[in-house]
């Protein structure tokens, strides 16, 4: 019982010291200019049905297509606009909002709307119940890393689908950053063509969703992916909030989570509390807490601390292969150092 009000006064000694830090707010977004978007209210409108030419034709009659938003600019190194369609697959013309099954971005070239040609077609998401031959790149969704649970797929097609065209990558062409459900993509031109460069699911909780944003101002940006956690070793305790930062490196988008929590002590301060807290009402039941123990010991291996007591209890008493193989791998590199 006094190790346990040792951790308690502990935790709360360093949500002082935390508190007392400044932490620096994030820089606002800019908006990019000469872009045009046109968002369609019905999914019947006739410029927007001038598209769906590129979905399999005769329709299926149990479907339905819905062209959602388009933007006109020069995404790729031509000196030509380009433009960007979002389109749905629905399950019939009378579903209610949110029920589709599919998600395409279609890329075009910007001349008379009647004789655009294709450049490149991406299926965003595909529920997997229909099957569609529709020749188009496909874009795998992924987990965060060291985040091991994907959403249910009923849970990715909530009403919202759209997208915008930003400089992500900060080499002067504008890049599609595109949101669908509890997932987000960015297509790219590069190397000469169209690619997917980051794609993955993200359950926001009580977080804010998906956003990217500039932090050091270098003209590059990075990507927030938040996550809530649903902790099953001990059921009834609050999801875990969890960010995984990921910066471009010039080719990809690489995690970056130790730049992220080596300079927010936010998710420390909330962690140590609820972890606190639980203690004071579980008793050592919650020492014993898998995901507790892992995302705690690993917010300490990205804030570069010497001490991986919490990784190292893992990989003694932990059952989940993935928390141990995780913390295996962590514990063979020493901690990142703090920039």
């Amino acid at each position: 019982m006094k190790k346990h009000f040792q951790t308690i006064l502990f935790g709360l000694a360093i949500c002082f010291l935390l508190s007392s830090a400044a932490v620096s707010a994030d820089p606002p977004i800019s908006e990019t200019s000469d872009v045009r978007y046109r968002r369609f209210h019905y999914g019947y409108h006739p410029m927007g049905r001038i598209y769906q030419r590129f979905l399999p034709a005769p329709r299926p009659k149990e479907l339905y297509y819905s062209t959602e938003l388009k933007a006109i600019a020069n995404i790729d190194d031509t000196p030509e606009k380009e433009t960007a369609v979002l389109m749905i697959v629905g399950a019939n013309e009378a579903s209610v909002p949110g029920n589709w099954e599919q998600a395409y971005l279609l890329i075009t070239d910007t001349v008379a709307a009647g004789f655009s040609k294709k450049i490149d077609l991406f299926k965003l998401f595909d529920s997997g119940t229909y099957a569609l031959e529709v020749p188009a790149k496909t874009v795998e969704l992924r987990s965060p890393q060291f985040i091991f649970t994907q959403p249910p797929k009923d849970a990715l097609k909530p009403p919202d689908v759209s997208f915008r065209l930003v400089d992500l990558t900060g080499d002067g062409t504008l890049d599609v950053w595109v949101e669908f459900g509890y997932a987000v993509a960015v297509i790219s031109f590069q190397d000469g063509e169209f690619k997917e460069i980051f794609s993955s699911y993200t359950v926001p909780g009580m977080l804010p969703g998906p956003e990217y944003i500039d932090l050091d101002n270098d003209g590059s940006y990075e990507i927030k992916i938040p996550y809530s956690i649903y902790i099953e070793d001990l059921p009834g305790l609050p999801h875990l909030p969890w960010m995984s930062l990921y910066e471009w490196d010039g080719n990809a988008y690489v995690l970056s989570n130790e730049r992220f929590y080596a300079e927010n002590n936010d998710f420390l301060i909330e962690l140590l509390s609820e972890y606190n807290y639980q203690l004071l009402q579980r008793g050592a039941f919650i020492s014993y807490c898998e995901t507790y123990r892992f995302y705690l010991g690993l917010l300490y291996y990205y804030r570069g601390s010497k001490s991986p007591s919490d990784l190292e209890w893992i990989l003694e008493h932990a059952k989940n292969n993935d928390y141990i193989q995780a913390a295996s791998v962590l514990l063979k590199k020493a901690p990142p150092l703090r920039r």
